[in-house]
C-alpha cells in the first residue's frame, strides 16, 4: 500500500528509485554507494517533502559571498581529487553583503557544484556570482556534457534525470535540482539553466540580496578589500 501511494504521489518512475535502493539494502548490497544514495535520497525527501507542506522555515542572517565561497571550497576540496577538471571560484570580494538564508543559498549551489563534477570529464567548473540590481546571480559554469535542450522543460522536475550515456559517475537520486528550485523560490528567486549537447552548461541562481519577509535592518555598504581576481582549487 505504502509503494502504491508513492508511486501515485511521485509516479512509477520515481517511486522505482527508492524501491531499488531499499532492494538493494534489503537484499544484503550495502555499499559506500549505496548508503550514500539513501542517505541523500533521505534528506531530499524530507526537504522536498517540507518544501511542498510550506514548512521550509527561512533563518535570514547576514553574509558576504566570499564567506559562502569560502565554505563550498572547504568543502569540496577533499571530496575533488581529479586533475582533469578545475575548480575555479571567481573573485566576489567587492560585492556587498547580503541578508538572506546563507544554509539555503549554500545547498543551491553545493547540488549545482556536485552536478557539474559529475558530468564534467576535462576541463572546468567555474563558481562565479554578481549583484545585478537587488538580485545576486549565482552561477556554476562548465565544460560537461551538456543537456539536450528539449529536456531543460521537465530538468527542475522531481526525481528527473539526465538520459546520456557518458554518465560515468552514476546517478543520484533526480531530486537535487528540483530542491534548488523550490529552494530558491522559498527566498523570492528562481533558477535558470543554459545548456547544449557537447558544450557545457550554466546553472544559475537569482536571489534578492535582502529576503524580503525580513524586518527591516542595516545591511553594510562596503565589501571587503579585494583579493586575486580567481582562485583555482586543484
Amino acid at each position: 500500500q505504502d509503494i502504491s501511494q508513492l508511486k501515485m504521489h511521485y509516479g512509477k518512475e520515481q517511486a522505482d528509485v527508492i524501491i531499488n535502493i531499499t532492494g538493494n539494502i534489503i537484499a544484503g548490497q550495502v555499499t559506500g554507494e549505496t548508503a550514500k544514495q539513501l542517505s541523500e535520497l533521505v534528506d531530499d525527501v524530507l526537504d522536498l517533502a517540507k518544501s511542498e507542506a510550506g514548512k521550509l522555515v527561512v533563518r535570514a542572517s547576514s553574509f558576504t559571498a566570499e564567506e559562502l565561497f569560502s565554505g563550498l571550497r572547504g568543502m569540496f576540496r577533499p571530496l575533488h581529487t581529479r586533475e582533469e577538471v578545475k575548480l575555479i571560484f571567481s573573485d566576489v570580494s567587492k560585492l556587498l553583503p547580503l541578508h538572506t538564508d546563507e544554509g539555503k543559498v549554500a545547498q543551491i549551489m553545493r547540488n549545482f557544484i556536485s552536478n557539474a563534477l559529475k558530468f564534467t570529464d576535462r576541463g572546468s567548473v567555474t563558481v562565479s556570482a554578481e549583484l545585478a540590481g537587488d538580485e545576486f546571480v549565482f552561477a556554476v559554469r562548465d565544460t560537461g556534457i551538456g543537456i539536450d535542450p528539449a529536456q531543460h522543460v521537465s530538468l527542475f522536475e522531481p526525481f528527473v534525470q539526465i538520459d546520456n550515456p557518458k554518465q560515468r559517475r552514476g546517478k543520484g537520486t533526480g531530486l537535487g535540482l528540483s530542491l534548488t528550485r523550490a529552494l530558491s523560490e522559498l527566498l523570492g528567486g528562481r533558477v535558470t539553466v543554459e545548456s547544449q549537447l557537447g558544450a557545457g552548461s550554466t546553472f544559475r541562481a537569482f536571489v534578492p540580496r535582502v529576503y524580503r519577509a525580513s524586518a527591516p535592518i542595516a545591511i553594510p555598504t562596503a565589501a571587503p578589500a579585494a583579493s586575486a581576481s580567481e582562485r583555482i582549487l586543484v
